[in-house]
């Protein structure tokens, strides 16, 4: 083996021991986030029952990988004799699969590992475009802030679908960027796969078709021979040979889409099982009138039997469910969102290191004409386009929404990096790394929850933003080290998440239901006594105004604790709570 592919072999072994250190580290000190209970139900009844009837808003690939560790333990349990499996209401048959009939974090830690591994899938892959972009040294430094970047790192150790989707879309623009520079087959095959895995992981994977169509019209309309090697090797010159392989290439990505889309589904038609999710569509028809072309064409699909009948049912639910949910924004509550809300979102949770990069690779690459014709036209277009698409629409519930912009927001990066080698010495790549290791380490293992200092850090973001950008359920564990730690018996609570606090031992009065049964009516509190609410409960996002007027004087107090940034404890004097009441 040569010296180069040495060093090579050895920086990804390297990242990747860091990289399952980082996120082991964290997600084995976390509770399953608010969506991980059901994402690992559904991927589990539908890889060993081949049914699909559970939360239906999301294409299922990602989930059958999560749970194929299940799958080899002979202990899992699974009772399909329950009201909630025949209606399916995937709220309460996911607490009972995880929670009571099994040791939920046996289950769940197999399941995260999962998707390390999917995030290890994408470090390598952002590797070895960097190294073909700007060779080792820079690479080597993008890739270290990849490993680095809280956003990826929380991402990565979720049962969920935003780091997958992530790594599939990244993985289709490298190898079309492969392929427009020379067509061969492994390109086409690389190309062919991370497209259709992006189609059977989520919804947002559609954006890569338009993306697919902009970057083909750009090379072509770049001009010069296209290289192909398959059996002989030769060059495409003439507009209308390189239209027609283009031409060729959009019908492999759709036929390959299209098999990968029956394929995940088992080839098999449906009907759609039941379903809480699509019982409401069914009953509320008005719903549709918000994604009315949408409906028309999946309707026209699925009379036809073109595609499975849960993929068309789930593509409709899915829009219908982008279109209004419940958003705060720096004190703001809203259904519909604003357009500035995920420029906001990435300008505070991503470290400043990054952003510095990324703001003059951005200038660099504007400044040098031929860079952006030629190189950066790849890296730059997708994330507009992507970012675009993210501002029209009202689901600003999370950056995580945003995640598949940070793979090439970290290629930006590398240009400001390949500068700063050529300029000085490659020992200066260390500088921005070490600034990232230290933003790290001021949050970790919370990773979630990060915010950077232009807020003054993960203390001060709910002040700006809540849901899954700081509080999705994930620090039940913390708050029960805490409660140990201080000798706290039993505590009142108000907790955002779908995790069962008497399975980490929390003896609580549970003060609201969970987001599956939210509702108005809230009991009573144990007084004096500790009071520990999430912080999305705590300023009313999902439960409105009667729930921000319950606790509006919890608001004007410091808590007493501050658990994982996402739930905050008082000690509460029993007339102190009545007398404050508005």
């Amino acid at each position: 083996m040569d010296r180069p592919r040495i060093r090579t072999t050895l920086v990804l072994c390297v990242f990747t021991a860091v990289f399952i250190a980082l996120t082991v580290g964290s997600y084995t000190q976390k509770s399953a986030t608010v969506d991980e209970p059901q994402h690992l139900t559904a991927g589990y009844t539908a890889l060993r029952l081949h049914d699909y009837r559970l939360d239906p808003e999301h294409p299922p690939f990602l989930r059958l990988w999560a749970a194929l560790p299940l799958l080899a333990m002979p202990d899992v349990q699974l009772d399909t004799n329950t009201v909630s499996w025949e209606t399916g209401q995937s709220w309460d048959f996911s607490r009972h699969f995880l929670y009571e009939l099994n040791d939920a974090d046996h289950l769940l830690y197999r399941a995260r590992f999962m998707m390390v591994i999917v995030g290890i899938v994408l470090g390598v892959l952002i590797f070895s475009w960097a190294q073909e972009l700007f060779g080792f040294w820079t690479a080597a430094a993008v890739l270290a802030l990849y490993c680095l970047e809280p956003n990826i790192l929380a991402h990565s150790s979720l049962v969920t679908t935003d780091l997958g989707v992530t790594c599939f879309i990244f993985g289709a623009l490298y190898f079309l960027w492969r392929l427009t520079r020379t067509l061969t087959l492994g390109n086409a095959v690389g190309l062919a796969s991370f497209f259709a895995l992006a189609q059977v992981s989520k919804f947002s994977g559609l954006v890569l078709g338009p993306i697919v169509v902009v970057l083909l019209l750009v090379r072509l309309l770049g001009g010069g021979a296209w290289p192909y090697q398959f059996r002989n090797r030769g060059e495409l010159r003439s507009v209308r040979d390189k239209l027609l392989t283009m031409a060729a290439v959009v019908v492999v990505l759709a036929v390959t889409s299209y098999i990968a889309v029956w394929a995940v589904y088992g080839f098999h038609y449906g009907p759609t099982a039941p379903s809480t999710d699509l019982t409401l569509l069914r009953k509320n028809p008005q719903l549709l009138d918000r994604v009315h072309t949408t409906w028309v064409i999946g309707s026209w699909f699925d009379e036809h039997r073109l595609l499975p009948d849960t993929y068309t049912r789930s593509l409709i639910l899915a829009q219908v469910k982008g279109q209004r949910r419940s958003a705060y924004l720096a004190g703001e509550f809203s259904r519909t969102g604003w357009w500035y809300y995920f420029p906001l979102a990435f300008m505070i949770k991503t470290p400043l290191a990054v952003l510095f990069l990324f703001t003059c690779g951005l200038v660099l690459s504007l400044k040098t004409r031929t860079r952006w014709k030629s190189e950066d036209a790849f890296i730059i277009l997708p994330l507009v386009i992507y970012l675009g698409m993210a501002i029209m629409a009202h689901l600003n519930i999370g950056l995580r929404h945003l995640l598949p912009i940070y793979p090439l927001v970290l290629l930006i990066c590398g240009i400001t990096l390949e500068e700063m080698r050529v300029r000085w010495r490659p020992v200066f790549l260390m500088v921005p790394i070490v600034v990232a290791a230290v933003e790290l380490a001021l949050v970790y293992p919370h990773c979630l929850a990060f915010f950077n200092q232009l807020i003054r850090g993960p203390g001060n973001g709910h002040l700006v933003l809540l849901d899954s950008n700081l509080d999705w359920g994930q620090d039940l564990k913390p708050l029960k080290r805490w409660m140990d730690a201080n000798q706290v018996a039993q505590i009142n609570l108000d907790y955002f998440g779908t995790a069962d606090p008497a399975y980490y031992g929390i003896h609580a009065t549970v003060l609201t239901g969970s987001p599956s049964s939210l509702t108005t009516q809230f009991t009573e509190p144990h007084l004096p006594g500790y009071v520990a609410v999430s912080v999305q409960n705590l300023h009313g996002v999902r439960g409105g105004e009667s729930q921000r007027e319950f606790y509006a004087p919890l608001l004007e107090r410091d808590p007493t604790a501050n658990i994982g940034y996402s739930i905050h404890v008082y000690w509460v004097e029993t007339n102190w709570w009545y007398n404050s009441q508005p």
